[in-house]
């Protein structure tokens, strides 16, 4: 995208956007690109080796052009934001759709990988009503506002 001026008058600096990101221009380019969900230090430090960039090179020395061939790299040879969500989603809804054991575990909002349940379970339980959030559906346990009267 088109570089645009932020920030105070005195202090603005240019930012650039890039997969959706505003890029501060103080981060190098290793950091900047962990922001991308599914994108961690390793695989931005291997996108850069890629391209024979610098991971330490920060935003504000880099070229729009670049910044370019960097967002091309990664839409064109990595799953990243939306379509990792999800691709996410729609596993989680074939475990579920299939009834196998991990998609019921799933759906109860049990730990799925074996884990003891006559005692702890509280993170499971807290990670399944995110899930369902997450699947935009919900969640079945999940107390309703109007029994509490």
């Amino acid at each position: 995208g088109k570089p645009e001026w932020r920030g105070k008058p005195g202090r603005r600096t240019m930012s650039r956007k890039m997969l959706g990101l505003i890029l501060q221009d103080k981060r190098t380019i290793q950091m900047s690109l962990t922001g991308v969900y599914g994108l961690g230090r390793h695989l931005a430090g291997t996108v850069c080796s890629k391209l024979g960039i610098n991971p330490r090179t920060q935003i504000k020395d880099m070229h729009q052009s670049l910044l370019h061939k960097v967002e091309k790299l990664v839409e064109n040879e990595y799953v990243v934001q939306t379509d990792l969500r999800d691709q996410q989603k729609a596993d989680l809804m074939r475990l579920v759709q299939m009834r196998c054991y991990r998609g019921i575990r799933h759906q109860q909002g049990l730990p799925v990988r074996g884990q003891r349940t006559s005692t702890n379970a509280k993170t499971a339980k807290k990670m399944a009503q995110r899930r369902y959030k997450f699947l935009g559906m919900k969640f079945p346990n999940a107390p309703n506002k109007l029994d509490s009267r």
